[in-house]
């Protein structure tokens, strides 16, 4: 499985980003058009960065967007292929949300002040297209540094991470750290771009063959380099080992409402899963016995969560099991639907190179039934067969 690593030891902003993709070997043609289908112009150069060669990107820009309307109709201008589309809408809609939580504003309703210039968009435009050319099945990334001291903005000075950045952060449950220097050294538009196109946020590097390393610099000079630095490597094995962790609580007191928001409220959060299996408790009495699986990371704070929505006096959490995962990957068919092509994301599981599961995304079959007046059983077969069929023709 050929995989791709950002490892943000100083930080990313979107330029960074477009710059290590195309250090790792992103096609400069792709990106070039995509950038420019927004209305910008990208300059390509080579700097030395402590000592190490890297790319640096830079988006010029001379107008402006302020609301979310404004913007969707920019990218929808760009040059990108279905799935690099739907990461860049999935980006802009990550950076609405955060500015609308830090200013208590409908998203619809929000004013862009930091990232309105129109190289935000080609930066979010760039990266997906990069991406996209790289041809990678996973992304994954280390906890990104995100300085620290102060920082101008629209609104005067702000603590770092800015408002927009950290809220980014809560709501992708993404891991993060302070430092190395002071500074700015995680953008919104850095961390959007990260929160869009990450699959998941590892503590250290996964086990792999290293194929290629790619170094994007950043404009600012710091003690450390201002290097966004990026790994292409391949995974061997057909699954691998989840490390997660077990949260279990008995409870006897809970109505069945209360365990229905926490089974929504655990899986919003970011858990794995969660099962809920009734049970006799002690003294004869009916209970429930929860448990929730998550990231080792996640643990401590899933447990708080099972604690405050159900009143337990306590929980078990059972650290560092070890579950084999079989082999992942997602991709998009194309169905027919009222003489459009229309797409739907497909998850193909594989044990020892084996297919064994296929299982077409809900919410775009969801969203397709509606639309034609097909039923969710018949759009989802048709997804599914369409994925067999494009998995035979692959070999």
């Amino acid at each position: 499985m050929k995989i791709l690593i950002f490892d943000p030891f100083s930080g990313a902003s979107g330029d960074m980003i477009i710059s290590s993709l195309l250090d790792i070997g992103a096609d400069p043609q792709k990106v070039g058009q995509a950038v420019e289908s927004v209305g910008c112009r990208l300059e390509v150069s080579h700097e030395r960065r402590g000592g190490l060669m890297a790319t640096r990107a830079l988006v010029r820009a001379d107008r402006r967007f302020h609301t979310p309307a404004e913007a969707r109709a920019i990218l929808g201008q760009a040059a990108l292929g279905p799935h690099a589309r739907r990461r860049a809408e999935r980006i802009l809609e990550i950076l609405a949300a955060a500015e609308a939580a830090v200013h208590a504003v409908p998203s619809d309703q929000v004013h862009f002040h930091e990232i309105g210039a129109l190289d935000a968009l080609a930066d979010i435009a760039g990266s997906c297209a990069a991406l996209d050319s790289l041809e990678v099945e996973t992304v994954f990334s280390l906890p990104p540094s995100v300085g620290g001291g102060v920082v101008s903005t629209h609104h005067g000075l702000l603590p770092v991470p800015a408002p927009a950045t950290l809220e980014i952060l809560r709501q992708g449950s993404i891991p993060w750290r302070g430092g190395p220097q002071d500074g700015e050294l995680l953008t919104p538009t850095g961390a959007a771009i990260l929160a869009g196109t990450v699959d998941r946020f590892l503590p250290h590097f996964p086990e792999l063959e290293s194929l290629r390393t790619g170094h994007g610099a950043g404009s600012g000079e710091f003690s450390t380099p201002n290097l966004l630095r990026t790994l292409i490597g391949q995974v061997h094995l057909h699954h691998h080992q989840d490390r997660v962790a077990r949260i279990e609580a008995n409870l006897d007191d809970v109505t069945g409402e209360a365990l229905g928001y926490l089974v929504e409220r655990v899986m919003a959060e970011g858990a794995l899963d969660i099962t809920v299996v009734p049970a006799l408790m002690k003294k004869g009495r009916p209970g429930h016995i929860v448990s929730v699986l998550c990231r080792l990371e996640d643990a401590e704070r899933m447990a708080g969560i099972v604690i405050g929505e159900t009143g337990s006096l306590g929980v078990r959490l059972v650290p560092l099991m070890h579950r084999l995962v079989a082999e992942r990957e997602e991709f998009a068919v194309l169905l027919e639907v009222a003489g459009q092509s229309r797409e739907v994301r497909v998850k193909v599981g594989r044990w020892e190179g084996r297919v064994v599961s296929i299982k077409p995304e809900y919410e775009d079959c969801r969203r397709l039934a509606q639309e034609s007046g097909q039923t969710l059983r018949d759009v989802t077969e048709k997804a599914a067969e369409a994925a067999r069929s494009s998995l035979k023709s692959q070999g």
